[in-house]
């Protein structure tokens, strides 16, 4: 493998690691608005299918990611050693999975008959 390869494979990776989002800016919608009326049904249609639901007798959580960092880590190694009379050389490049990654979620938060009574937006 060429060396100037290489930006555009740590391109292609950093670039699968991004969260697409939901399919609208929830930035423009006015939430308090919706209280009361908007359904959970409504949510996955306007907003696609939520990255984490939770469920409990209270009704339903539910949870969109609006941008996250890559959760990918990097590393590059080169090392030389010897043992006797031979000499060898090497070169590594590895990845790793880093803690959960760090992002913009909007929480939607559903009663027993699925109408929004909750939302805010959630940094990790």
């Amino acid at each position: 493998m060429k060396l100037t390869s290489l930006p555009l494979i740590l391109l292609l990776v950093l670039a699968g690691g991004c969260a697409s989002g939901p399919k609208t800016n929830v930035n423009d919608i006015d939430w308090r608005s919706r209280l009361g009326t908007y359904t959970y049904e409504e949510a996955y249609a306007e907003l696609g299918q939520p990255n984490v639901i939770g469920e409990s007798s209270e009704g339903r959580t539910a949870e969109w990611v609006l941008w996250q960092n890559a959760p990918v880590t990097i590393g590059f190694g080169f090392g030389t050693g010897s043992y006797g009379g031979h000499t060898a050389t090497g070169v590594g490049v590895g990845t790793t999975m880093s803690p959960p990654p760090s992002g913009e979620y909007l929480r939607l938060r559903f009663d027993k008959e699925d109408k929004l009574i909750e939302w805010s937006k959630v940094k990790y």
